[in-house]
């Protein structure tokens, strides 16, 4: 019998997702013992402040990730929206398993069928930089104010009245069992979410062939197209994960449609695109729009990102590296 360690973080969630594809592991043999190694991750204890302001790489997979390079754990279970779209070497993701529900969920004090239906000057929770920047777009007025930590804390700052509104992974929720707290889910056409959101990447060492041939069967063609051809646009948009950026690809027949966003913070600037090629071309479809993101002023709101990340870091005695 093989014993297989999963690194994961610690937190409830990611304890949540690791124990499904312990399940799945299971549901294909029998001849497998599972344990849970939890990492912290600078991400869980740092809460300090906007996520886009750091700039770190990997902010919440890296540990998890040093981990399995140094042979402390077998496999790795990370929402694949966290990893950077270059992959470690000597790791490989060798599954995505079925995706959940991409899209953000609102959740509120009161009843709000969408972003629109908010109290004037409501204040709204979120340290992501593309859902403030999609927020302002929508209404100017609400005032978007940082919000860190587990799902269970964000929704109790709505429940005390601290918060009118948080705007979060409707997967989150979902794999928590708290879908009775969305408010109201929104639609990714409209309001586009993370590359890869809702996806689980399962990763080991690349050398490690046995735990390969496991692994593989829990992988879903369509979610793994889908999220990569989301990171495909991120990749070639050369902003790393915390950039205002909403990519949400989906299938039908045999056609890949993908709709993309990239914002100034503000939300006045805010550039759409779409397009659509057959499902063996996506990675061509990802990266021509991710040029006409740029070209279409995506490279002057990066640009602008950049300098402000490098003046908080000087401000803060940081290596101003951009």
């Amino acid at each position: 019998m093989r014993t297989i360690r999963i690194a994961t973080r610690a937190s409830k969630l990611a304890l949540a997702q690791s124990h499904y594809v312990a399940f799945c592991l299971k549901s294909i043999s029998n001849d497998i013992n599972i344990s849970i190694v939890g990492v912290s991750t600078k991400g869980d204890r740092d809460r300090s402040d906007f996520l886009y302001k750091t700039g770190t790489v990997g902010f919440f997979t890296s540990e998890v990730e040093n981990a399995l390079l140094d042979s402390k754990a077998d496999l790795a279970v990370h929402s694949f929206k966290d990893l950077p779209t270059a992959i470690r070497p000597g790791l490989i993701i060798a599954a995505v398993p079925q995706r959940e529900n991409p899209a953000d969920a609102l959740v509120c004090s009161k009843e709000a069928v969408s972003i629109e239906a908010l109290p004037k000057a409501a204040t709204v929770g979120t340290s992501s930089l593309r859902r403030i920047a999609q927020v302002k777009n929508i209404r100017p007025d609400l005032d978007c104010v940082p919000l860190r930590g587990n799902v269970e804390t964000r929704i109790a700052k709505v429940g005390s009245g601290h918060i009118g509104a948080i705007i979060i992974a409707a997967a989150g929720l979902n794999r928590l069992g708290l879908s009775e707290k969305i408010t109201a889910v929104l639609p990714p056409k409209i309001f586009v979410p993370a590359p890869a959101q809702g996806a689980l990447a399962v990763q080991i060492r690349e050398d490690d062939i046995e735990l390969e041939e496991i692994v593989k069967k829990l992988d879903v063609k369509e979610a793994r197209i889908t999220a990569e051809t989301e990171r495909c646009v991120l990749a070639a948009m050369h902003g790393g994960c915390s950039i205002p950026l909403g990519v949400h690809a989906r299938i039908e027949d045999d056609n890949i449609f993908v709709d993309a966003v990239i914002s100034d913070l503000d939300g006045k600037n805010l550039i759409r695109r779409s397009a659509v090629a057959p499902v063996e071309k996506s990675v061509d479809c990802a990266e021509r729009l991710a040029n006409e993101l740029l070209d279409a002023g995506g490279k002057k709101i990066l640009d602008e990102i950049r300098i402000d990340r490098a003046l908080n870091n000087r401000a803060d005695g940081l290596d101003p590296g951009i």
